[in-house]
């Protein structure tokens, strides 16, 4: 089994609740529920459309920004946690159902759609006062996509990897899954990782470390691949080109049929789609840091070492990501696995709570700085300050 030599480790260094003697008992995966990722996805679709052939007044696109930053946190405060963990016998057979696959393949026309007809309805012109909403939220909407590229990006079938390809080109993040893979889940929750955030760091000083920092390492890490195989950087072998070729097509496209008066859009759609990565890497490991032993190299990552969250709602629209702790731990378990540990930290919202308090630096630092100071039992020498 894939996952054997992997979960024995993971239980020597925190508690997998079982169903015996739990109060949180083993349940299968909401297998059917992960398909409401789709309307999740397509707010700025349907706002973009009633608005360009419904004259719907120029209120209706400012859907998308009260649905990612009001609805679903709200969404996230009612509904209960669900801690539940699928049952360790089921596992197998869970990483063998390509339903979940299917789920995430199905989700990018679902953001293509959002990035056509966003930019299409920017061009046509509306009110400064919905444009900046609606802009804003329509970024960090397509920043969404990143979800099912990340999914698909950490598995070895090749088709999964190629369609991962396809979901970064949507927004212009070819390099994502590369620096992530090779760089990321190695540097996690040190300081030689540019996207773990420090303790005090605030997102936007985070931003000017995380974006360039991907970047480069992504173009580093493909380098060194394809030196190693003697084949040229700049060549079809390159897989980051490979994806941003996709960016192109589209981005040309959209030019073609809206005139060069779409270019700032688009530019500005993406960049906002890049920082919406950023948020999510800024929430999930702020302040955490793995101890460095004695050899110098530091211990294995652990569940700890990642926030974690098991609110109901946004896991659901977010296929599991944010039971991050797991995945940090396993990296190859696919999201319906995904399991929940005890003695973790967690976060006070889902992502879309979070990512709204983050923006406001000193409501972030007043809520989770306690916290992240509860987790290292109150040591400031264990947290990450880089």
């Amino acid at each position: 089994m894939r996952y054997k030599a992997q979960t024995e480790e993971i239980t020597m260094s925190a508690t997998l609740r079982q169903p015996s003697g739990s109060a949180f008992p083993t349940r299968a995966p909401r297998r059917w529920f992960f398909l409401l990722g789709a309307p999740y996805a397509i707010v700025p679709s349907l706002a973009a459309v009633a608005y360009a052939f419904y004259d719907v007044g120029p209120w209706v696109l400012l859907t998308p920004f009260v649905w990612f930053f009001m609805i679903i946190p709200a969404l996230d405060a009612i509904v209960p946690k669900d801690e539940t963990n699928p049952p360790e016998e089921s596992i197998e057979a869970l990483e063998a159902d390509r339903f979940y696959t299917h789920v995430a393949y199905l989700m990018i026309p679902f953001y293509l759609a959002n990035v056509v007809l966003g930019i299409m309805v920017l061009v046509q012109g509306m009110p400064i006062w919905a444009m900046i909403p609606f802009l804003y939220a329509l970024g960090i909407s397509s920043g969404g996509i990143l979800t099912y590229a990340h999914e698909l990006g950490h598995r070895t079938n090749n088709t999964d990897r190629q369609v991962a390809k396809i979901a970064l080109g949507l927004i212009g993040y070819g390099h994502f899954c590369i620096e992530h893979n090779r760089g990321h889940h190695v540097h996690v929750a040190t300081p030689e990782d540019c996207s773990s955030a420090r303790f005090n760091e605030n997102v936007y000083a985070f931003a000017l470390r995380d974006i360039p920092g991907a970047f480069m390492g992504g173009w580093r890490h493909e380098a060194k691949r394809l030196r190693n195989r003697k084949e040229p950087l700049f060549s079809h072998h390159n897989e980051i080109l490979q994806s941003y070729a996709i960016t192109f097509v589209i981005g040309v496209g959209l030019i073609a049929w809206l005139g060069w008066i779409a270019l700032p859009f688009i530019v500005v759609h993406h960049l906002l789609a890049f920082f919406t990565l950023t948020l999510v890497n800024y929430i999930e490991h702020y302040g955490l840091k793995r101890e460095k032993l004695p050899s110098g190299r530091y211990e294995p990552c652990q569940p700890r070492h990642s926030w974690n969250t098991n609110h109901t709602v946004s896991n659901i629209f977010v296929i599991n990501l944010q039971r991050h702790s797991d995945h940090h731990a396993n990296p190859q378990r696919p999201y319906q696995c995904l399991r929940n540990f005890e003695d973790i930290p967690e976060l006070p919202s889902g992502y879309p709570g979070c990512i709204s308090l983050s923006l406001f630096p000193p409501l972030w630092f007043k809520v989770m700085n306690p916290k992240v100071l509860a987790w290292a039992g109150g040591d400031e020498s264990k947290l990450n300050h880089g």
